[in-house]
Order: C-alpha cells, then sequence, then structure tokens
C-alpha cells in the first residue's frame, strides 16, 4: 500500500505563518507528497522536500522564486498509475472541469491529475480522469474563495484508491470527506 499526502496553496508567509503541524505529520509519515503549487517562498518549497519522503511539486502562479526542480506540470506514477500535478493558473473559469479533465488526458496522459489554484476542495471523477483539489492546505482564501479551515487530502493505493479529505477544526484533523475508486476504473487504456 502507497500513502500520499496532497496539499497545495499555502501561500506563506503573504497569507498564512505556516502549514498546520498536524498535516506536517501527515505529510512526514507519507510515502510521498505532493504539493500543487503556490507556495509563495522557496523556504516552504524546501521544507516540503526535506521532510517529504519522496516529493512531486510544481509552480503556481504565486510563486516567483527560481527552481529548476519546479514546473509547470509534473508526471509521475504509483502502482501503474499514472498521476500529473498541475496548478490551475490560467484556466477560466477557475477549476473548470472540462479544461482539467483535457489536460489530465490529452496534455498530460495520466489518470489522476491533482491541481490547486481555486483553494476549494474538489474529488471529481470525469469519463477519462479522476481530478483531485485538497484545497488550501493553510485555508487562506484566494480568487472567489473565502478563508476556511485548512484541509487536505490523504491518498491510499492498494487494491483500490481510497481519497480522505481531512480538515483541521479546532485544532482537530477530520475526515470531512471520503471516497474510494476501483483501480481498474481509473486507469487508462493503453491504446
Amino acid at each position: 500500500m502507497k500513502q500520499i499526502a496532497i496539499v497545495s496553496d499555502s501561500h506563506i508567509p503573504d497569507r498564512a505563518d505556516k502549514i498546520p503541524e498536524k498535516f506536517w505529520d501527515k505529510i512526514e509519515d507519507a510515502d510521498l507528497t505532493v504539493h500543487a503549487g503556490d507556495y509563495a517562498r522557496e523556504e516552504t518549497f524546501n521544507a516540503l522536500e526535506t521532510y517529504s519522503n519522496e516529493f512531486y511539486g510544481v509552480k503556481g502562479n504565486c510563486d516567483f522564486f527560481e527552481s529548476d526542480e519546479l514546473e509547470e506540470s509534473h508526471t509521475f506514477e504509483v502502482e501503474d498509475l499514472k498521476i500529473g500535478v498541475y496548478h490551475g493558473t490560467g484556466i477560466a473559469p477557475r477549476g473548470h472541469t472540462p479544461t482539467l479533465e483535457k489536460i489530465a488526458s490529452k496534455d498530460l496522459g495520466v489518470d489522476v491529475l491533482v491541481n490547486g489554484h481555486t483553494h476549494q476542495v474538489e474529488i471529481e471523477k470525469t469519463e477519462k480522469s479522476l481530478l483531485l483539489n485538497p484545497g488550501s492546505c493553510t485555508g487562506v482564501g484566494g480568487g472567489t474563495a473565502r478563508p476556511s479551515n485548512p484541509t487536505m487530502m490523504m491518498v491510499e493505493i492498494n487494491e483500490d484508491l481510497k481519497v480522505k479529505v481531512l480538515e483541521l477544526e479546532d485544532d482537530q484533523v477530520l475526515v470531512a470527506e471520503s471516497r474510494e475508486f476501483d483501480l481498474e476504473g481509473i486507469k487508462k487504456e493503453e491504446q
């Protein structure tokens, strides 16, 4: 079984002071961590790279620091599942499902697309892809999203794929939503 911690839109220190400690515990325990952009400062990116067992992240529209390791999109495989990461910059309206599905299936050729930018949690199974947006791990607002409780996702890949949305409320980590997907129903047909 593989556990993936998914976070996005931290915006540190411009809009938030830090990623909550209880989320750091989840990040450090996960096999792999994904950040879908808008760290805001290089120190946040470096900390995630340092404290994650394995780390993949992409550049967001508020990431003005230079890093050779930070690209607009990134793809990788876990348990034969093709996963892509893309912040969501330039998509209008923000989080537009058909555009994200096109990016996943045509542009990146992945089964699962992790995205951010909207600061709103979304788990969307389309005809061609599974779209995952963890919301903001610090709970900051942005675009049309108002500030809210910090959120992140934990994904478990075993015989199936389980997605849990974790929300920090009153210093307690709660499972706000949980969904399960059949792996074969997510994987792309080989052409």
